[in-house]
């Protein structure tokens, strides 16, 4: 895709503008941007566009993909909004810190948090969530290999488009869970195969991941394989035996008690509040 710079249309030196988002080095052929502040590209009062086919993602659960911290702005999103996967809860895609804030999500587009981890079981590990659950660094963003990683051959967790499956229950532990990955809608991984217990399945799109399997007990046997890794915006899988639940997944948009105004011809996964 074209990388895009600055488009300002004047409207004289501190007044109102409207500006495209300029991507940052494109990653998988995508124009792209992390962790956005509006304050850095508008004034208030300003539009701020996110072109088509256009990925605003955020580099840590602890962090919005988007904060809008500029009164009365404009966010008119075409492209792709998510926030960061977990390993644990995952993370919001837009957060709202100013007042009078128009969100428009334009048809096709994505406003997306991040997918909370899976359970932890014993000797299996919970799969991660939709948006690059347990990965560190650069994410590959858009369809083409944008699966999470595998984990640990037939006992680990495969990778998900959105949510990674959960590994198997070994008796020797170690199993680990797949990774979520970064493709919208996305479908789950599956889980490990090669244990005494299956893992399971990571969410797909905006659903949670699957409850884990129960494990045999005799003979101090494994327990309780760990729930998949939820789908964009929604809970990890709990542990089958216990029920311990899975973390939480990231809104689609935090409005830290601010009002907004909200056009959604799009999808957004994940709660709005």
């Amino acid at each position: 895709m074209t990388s895009f710079g600055y488009d300002i249309l004047g409207f004289g030196v501190g007044g109102a503008s409207t500006v495209i988002l300029p991507t940052s080095t494109l990653i998988n052929n995508l124009s792209n941007r992390s962790n956005v502040s509006t304050s850095s590209f508008i004034v208030g009062g300003g539009t701020l566009i996110i072109p088509a086919d256009f990925w605003l993602w955020a580099s840590a659960t602890g962090t919005a993909a988007l904060i809008v911290d500029t009164p009365n702005a404009t966010i008119e999103n075409s492209g792709y909004i998510v926030g960061k996967g977990g390993g644990g809860a995952g993370g919001d895609a837009i957060s709202i810190t100013a007042s009078g804030v128009t969100i428009i999500n334009n048809s096709g587009a994505f406003i997306a948090g991040g997918g909370g981890s899976g359970a932890q079981g014993r000797n299996g590990g919970p799969g991660s969530g939709a948006g690059g659950g347990g990965q560190s660094g650069t994410p590959t963003l858009g369809a083409a290999g944008a699966n999470g990683a595998n984990n640990g051959g037939t006992t680990g967790g495969r990778g998900g488009g959105a949510g990674g499956g959960s590994g198997s229950v070994t008796s020797a532990g170690g199993a680990g869970g797949g990774q979520g990955g970064y493709i919208l809608p996305g479908s789950g991984g599956a889980g490990g195969s090669g244990g005494t217990t299956a893992g399971v399945s990571g969410g797909s799109g905006g659903n949670g991941g699957s409850q884990g399997n129960s494990g045999g007990d005799d003979a101090g046997g494994p327990l309780d394989s760990s729930g998949g890794g939820g789908g964009w915006g929604n809970q990890g899988g709990a542990q089958g035996r216990l029920g311990n639940v899975g973390s939480a997944g990231g809104k689609g948009i935090e409005s830290n008690s601010n009002s907004f105004t909200l056009t959604n011809n799009g999808t957004i996964y994940g709660s709005q509040s």
